[in-house]
C-alpha cells in the first residue's frame, strides 16, 4: 500500500539514521504511514510506542526543531494506578527527549504531581519489520527474508533479520534496568516497568537503539556531540544577518537542514541526502543542483558532492541499470531489494540531466573557489562526462542529449520530473521518447561554457576552444527548436520526432539559468511564467493552470517545488529582471513563513493564494528536502547580485536589489577563492545600494549594472595553468 499521508510527521536525522513518527512522537506497531527507524534504506524499527499501561497519555508538547532530537511532553488522561487509586487528569507528567547520533538515544523522566503516592505501569511496545524502504512505499517484493524471534537478555532486546542478500540486519535495543516483565511476539516485544512515585518525586528510564552491532559509547553524551557538530558546520559558512528576524531564521534552518541531511560514513567523501524519507541516500542531480545553491554560502558542500558523483561514475555499458561510461548516477540504494538484484538501484542511471549537472557543477566550484588541484583530480571524470555529452547522450545524433528507457525496473521519465504522468503535450498527451528536455540542453550549454576556462587552466586549449564552439552551436540551434511562438515560451521537450511540446511549464526556467536563452526569448518566458495560469501568489507552477492535465496536488502536474522556483529566480537575475525576482523572492519567503520551523517541503500545492494566506501541504512532501534547503540560499545570491571569478579574483556585484521584506542585510564571510568580504545593503525606497566593509585577501570587488552575457567571462583569459 502507498503511503497516503506524512504532513505531520516528525523527523529527526544525523548521518545515515532517521526516525520518522507521528504527531506525538510515536511509531505505532502496524502503521501505514511509514513511520520508524531506517537506516540505509532499511526499516529497523516500525513500532516505538509508550503508555501508560494500557492507557494512552495525553500529548501535550512535541517538536523535532533540532533536527538531530526532539521533545516530547505527555500528561495521563484520568486513571486508576495499580493501587486502585484514582490519578486525575494531568497529574503524571513524563517529559521524553530523544537523540540521534551513532544510535538513537532517549530518556523519559516521569514526575507525580499528585499530593499522595502513585504506582504506575510504564508499556514500551517495540517492534522491527526490516522492511525495504520500497516495500514501506508499496512495492511487493517477490520474497521475504526470514525474521528470527525477538529475545530479550535482562535489559536488552534483540530483533533480527536474515536478508535474501545474505546479509544479517539486527536492531538492538538497551534499556538503562531491566523490565518488570517482558513479552514477545513475531516481530517484536514488549518492556513493562512499575514505578513508585511519592508526591512531587521523579524517577528516570533510559534506552539506547542501535543497528547491526553498533556500539553505543556515547551515552549521555550523544547531544553534545550532534550540537557540537552543527555549531561548527554553521560557523564555517557565510553569514547572513538582517533588519528582518524571519529572514535570518529562514536562512539558518536552510544551513541547518542541509547539515542534517549530511551523509559522512567515513569511506569516502561526504554528500547530502536528497530528502528524508523517501530519498534518503545520494542523488546524482539533486546533489549537483544544492552544491550550486550553496556555493555563495558553503562550497564544500559542492566540493564533496563532486568527488561523491566522480566516485560513483558509469564505466560500463548495463541495461538493466542504465549505465554508460562516464554517465552520472541518478541515485544509490542499499536494502536488500537492490542488494538481491531485484531492483536496478545499486547504483542506477536513469538520469539524463545528472551528468551535465555534474560538469556545470565543476565549473561554477571553479569560479567560486579557483582550486584547479581538485579539478585535476577529476579531469578524468570531467572529461568521460564530456564523451557521454557527445557519444551516448546525444542518442540519435541530432544534437540534442535524449533519453528513452531501457531498464524494465527503470524509470519512464529521466528528468528531475521523473512521475510517470509528467511530461505531456499541450492536448494532454504523453510525449514519446526519446525524450529531449528543454533544461538537459540548457545544463549542457553552461556546462560546457563553464568547463573551458578549466581546460584552459589545465592546459588543454584545444578542448576550451571545442567547448565554446559546441556551446554556441547549441545555442543557435536550441532557440530556434525549442520556441513555441504561440506560447511566447520554450517547449517542454521535443519528442521522438523531433516535435516540440507546447505544454507550458516551468521546464522553460531552467533555460534562462542555464543563459542558453535568447534575451528577446527570455524576456517573453519570464512574462509567460509570471502570468496568473504559471505563478499562483506562491510561486510559479510545474505546469499551467490551462492544461488539461493541471491538478495543483499532481506531483509533477501543478504543483509548486521550491528548489524550482530558485533556478527561475536565479534564470530572472541573469536575464536583468530583478522585479520578477523578488515578487519569487517574496513568495517563497512568505510560504515558509507558513510552514513548521520556517521549513520549506520538497513541495507544496499549486493552490491559489486564499485570503487566508496559508500554502496547501502535498501530502507526503519529504521534509527536509536538500534542494528546498537550497532554495533561498540560492534565490538570496540573486537578490545581492553576486557572480564570482576567482580564478581572476574577482567578485561583481550585479544590480542588487533588495526585496520588499528587507531594508538592510549584512553579509559576513563570503569567500572567494582563498579571500573572505563582508558587505552591506541598503534599501532606501527603490534604491538598493552595496558597500563593502572588509576584504581579506586578495580580491577586486567590481560593482556591475547587468550580468554579463553567457560566455562573456569564459573568455576571458584564466592566469592559472598546469605546469
Amino acid at each position: 500500500m502507498a503511503i497516503q499521508d506524512i504532513r505531520d510527521a516528525l523527523v529527526i536525522r544525523e548521518r545515515d539514521l532517521f526516525l520518522l513518527t507521528d504527531t506525538a512522537g510515536e511509531v505505532p506497531p502496524g502503521n501505514t504511514n511509514g513511520y520508524g527507524m531506517y537506516h540505509r534504506d532499511t526499516r529497523y524499527l516500525s513500532g516505538y510506542q509508550f503508555t501508560f499501561s494500557p492507557v494512552k497519555p495525553l500529548m501535550l508538547l512535541s517538536t523535532a526543531e533540532m533536527g538531530y532530537g526532539s521533545e516530547h511532553v505527555l500528561t495521563n488522561p484520568a486513571m486508576i494506578d495499580l493501587a486502585n487509586r484514582r490519578v486525575p487528569r494531568g497529574t503524571v507528567q513524563v517529559r521524553r527527549l530523544r537523540v540521534v547520533e551513532d544510535a538513537l538515544e532517549e530518556r523519559l523522566w516521569i514526575v507525580n504531581h499528585n499530593s499522595y503516592p502513585v504506582e504506575l505501569e510504564l508499556m514500551f511496545q517495540l517492534a522491527a519489520d526490516f522492511a525495504d524502504i520500497f516495500e514501506v512505499r508499496g512495492y511487493e517484493p517477490s520474497q521475504r527474508g526470514e525474521a528470527r524471534p525477538p529475545r530479550w537478555d535482562g535489559a536488552t532486546l534483540t530483533m533480527s533479520y536474515e536478508g535474501r542478500d545474505g546479509r544479517t540486519r539486527q536492531t538492538v535495543v538497551r534499556f538503562s534496568s531491566p523490565p518488570a516483565a517482558t513479552q514477545t511476539e513475531v516481530d517484536g516485544a514488549c518492556a513493562l516497568f512499575r514505578v513508585s512515585l511519592a508526591p512531587q518525586e521523579e524517577t528516570s528510564i533510559s534506552l539506547v537503539i542501535c543497528v547491526d552491532g553498533r556500539l553505543e559509547t556515547r551515552t549521555g553524551e550523544r547531544a553534545g556531540i550532534a550540537a557540537g557538530r552543527y555549531r561548527s558546520w554553521l560557523g564555517g559558512a557565510t553569514r547572513i544577518s538582517s533588519d528582518n528576524a524571519f529572514l535570518d531564521t529562514v536562512i539558518e534552518r536552510s544551513l541547518g537542514d542541509l547539515r542534517m541531511l549530511w551523509n559522512d560514513d567515513g569511506a569516502g567523501p561526504g554528500y547530502p541526502a536528497a530528502g528524508t524519507p523517501w530519498f534518503d541516500t545520494l542523488f546524482g542531480r539533486d546533489t549537483a543542483i544544492v552544491g550550486m545553491q550553496t556555493l555563495a554560502f558553503k562550497p564544500e558542500i559542492a566540493r564533496d558532492g563532486l568527488a561523491s558523483l566522480a566516485r560513483y561514475q558509469g564505466k560500463k555499458f548495463d541495461s538493466w541499470r542504465d549505465e554508460e561510461p562516464g554517465k552520472v548516477l541518478h541515485e544509490l540504494r542499499q536494502g536488500e531489494l537492490t542488494q538481491t538484484g531485484e531492483l536496478p538501484f545499486s547504483p542506477y542511471y536513469g538520469s539524463i540531466d545528472s551528468t551535465p549537472l555534474f560538469l556545470w557543477l565543476a565549473g561554477e566550484y571553479y569560479e567560486w573557489t579557483g582550486d584547479l588541484e581538485l579539478l585535476s583530480q577529476l579531469e578524468t571524470n570531467l572529461r568521460a562526462g564530456l564523451h557521454w555529452l557527445r557519444h551516448y547522450g546525444d542518442m540519435n545524433g541530432d544534437g540534442y542529449i535524449e533519453y528513452e528507457k531501457r531498464s524494465s525496473k527503470g524509470l519512464v521519465n529521466q528528468g528531475w520530473k521523473d512521475s510517470a504522468d509528467a511530461l505531456i503535450h499541450k492536448d494532454g498527451g504523453s510525449i514519446q521518447p526519446p525524450i529531449a528536455l528543454v533544461e538537459v540542453q540548457a545544463y549542457s550549454y553552461a556546462a560546457q561554457l563553464k568547463l573551458a576556462p578549466v581546460f584552459e587552466a589545465l592546459g588543454d586549449g584545444e578542448t576550451a576552444v571545442a567547448l565554446r564552439a559546441g556551446a554556441a552551436e547549441l545555442g543557435r540551434r536550441f532557440n530556434r527548436d525549442f520556441w513555441v511562438a504561440e506560447e511566447n515560451c520554450y517547449a517542454l521537450a521535443l519528442d521522438g520526432r523531433g516535435r516540440p511540446s507546447a505544454a507550458v511549464t516551468s521546464n522553460a526556467a531552467h533555460a534562462l539559468w542555464g543563459g542558453i536563452a535568447g534575451s528577446g526569448q527570455a524576456a517573453q518566458t519570464v512574462k509567460r511564467l509570471m502570468a496568473p495560469d504559471m505563478f499562483s501568489g506562491w510561486g510559479i507552477r510545474t505546469l499551467t493552470s490551462l492544461s488539461p492535465c493541471f491538478n495543483p496536488l499532481g506531483y509533477h502536474l501543478g504543483t509548486i517545488w521550491p528548489h524550482d522556483n530558485s533556478i527561475a529566480a536565479m534564470g530572472f537575475k541573469r536575464y536583468g529582471f530583478e522585479t520578477e525576482l523578488n515578487v519569487l523572492a517574496s513568495a517563497l519567503f512568505e510560504a515558509a513563513r507558513m510552514f513548521p520551523y520556517y521549513r520549506l517541503p520538497e513541495l507544496f500545492a499549486g493552490s491559489e493564494l486564499s485570503p487566508h494566506q496559508t500554502p496547501v501541504p502535498y501530502p507526503v512532501a519529504c521534509r527536509p528536502q536538500a534542494w528546498a534547503a537550497g532554495s533561498f540560499l540560492l534565490m538570496m545570491q540573486a537578490v545581492m547580485g553576486l557572480r564570482a571569478d576567482a580564478p581572476n579574483r574577482t567578485l561583481s556585484i550585479v544590480r542588487p536589489v533588495l526585496p520588499p521584506f528587507l531594508q538592510r542585510l549584512r553579509v559576513e564571510g563570503l569567500r572567494v577563492g582563498q579571500a573572505a568580504v563582508d558587505l552591506l545593503y541598503e534599501r532606501r525606497g527603490a534604491r538598493t545600494t552595496a558597500r563593502v566593509l572588509d576584504v581579506r585577501g586578495d580580491l577586486r570587488v567590481e560593482k556591475l549594472r547587468r550580468w554579463p552575457l553567457p560566455g562573456a567571462q569564459e573568455r576571458r583569459r584564466t592566469p592559472a595553468a598546469k605546469p
